[in-house]
């Protein structure tokens, strides 16, 4: 009896306890995560750096390098690699680029025209850092968006996608994008929303190019632009990497003119749901 002819009279008993242990694995998968997630922060706390530089790097280090050696380790685990491009990258990685950095900008052009979006002056603090922290700050959201990508993108949702129809996948591969940012200091409503939204897209992105190349730009190309580029985060004030411009966002909640700013606006919901809707006009290709 050939090896085919075994595994297609296997039991039906033996398909649910295979079925079983994936779904046990893949849990298994999100609380590591979730556990290295809070390792990370805590050993960020814990230990003291002198320099400024050194304590960036050692908190963002400690926070996302253990989430790329999981999400390595549970490809590997389940035979599957997490790092695949996908097809026509550099028309996906264009596309990714463009529309992140884009989006991004069209969310801050709707604050704008509501009028709750105004410049800082620079000069002061973070914002004149200099370009070897700019430099810095660019590295380390390859390596924040790199570790999510991977774990969320690379591996969580091939798994899903493995189990189920691609909308259910990328709707709980976005439901566990949001919950990581809830436990990493996310609390309003509407920055929840946006980022289950955010996930919803790069899922989109990832399931359409086949591979974690086009969110991994898109991605990285929103963060860049809305912390280095136009300093919105945070709100008010500039991030410990500095920018090349800096803008608060005053006015209502509803708009932006909170602690999470954007994130937590309506424009960026509106542009998100944008962006989104092309990407649920076709069928991925095989």
């Amino acid at each position: 009896m050939s090896i085919s002819a075994e595994r297609s009279e296997q039991p039906p008993g033996g398909r649910r306890s295979s079925a079983m242990l994936g779904w046990l694995a893949m849990a298994l998968g999100l609380a590591a995560a979730l556990l290295l997630l809070r390792a990370g922060q805590a050993v960020a706390e814990l230990v003291s750096v002198s320099s400024l530089t050194g304590s960036i790097v050692l908190f963002y280090g400690a926070v996302f390098g253990p989430l790329v050696v999981l999400s390595l380790a549970l490809g590997k685990i389940e035979g599957r690699s997490v790092l695949r491009g996908g097809t026509r990258r550099l028309r996906w990685a264009t596309i990714g680029l463009v529309t992140g950095a884009g989006g991004l900008g069209a969310a801050a052009l709707f604050a704008w025209l509501h009028g709750v979006l105004a410049a800082a002056p620079i000069g002061d603090g973070a914002a004149d850092r200099g370009a070897g922290f700019i430099a810095l700050g660019l590295a380390i959201t390859v390596l924040q968006v790199l570790a999510e990508e991977l774990l969320f993108r690379g591996w969580l949702l091939a798994a899903l996608l493995d189990r189920m129809m691609p909308a259910l996948a990328i709707g709980l591969s976005a439901a566990a994008f949001s919950l990581f940012h809830l436990i990493g200091g996310a609390q309003a409503p509407l920055s929840l929303l946006n980022l289950m939204l955010g996930g919803v897209w790069f899922g989109l992105l990832a399931w359409r190019s086949g591979g974690i190349l086009a969110p991994f730009m898109a991605h990285f190309g929103w963060n860049v632009a809305e912390d280095m580029g136009l300093g919105l985060v945070p709100n008010p004030g500039v991030g410990e990497f500095g920018a090349l411009s800096d803008h608060d966002i005053i006015g209502p909640a509803l708009w932006g003119g909170s602690d999470d700013g954007l994130n937590a606006s309506i424009a960026m919901t509106i542009v998100l749901v944008a962006l989104i809707i092309p990407l649920l006009a076709r069928r991925a290709r095989a």
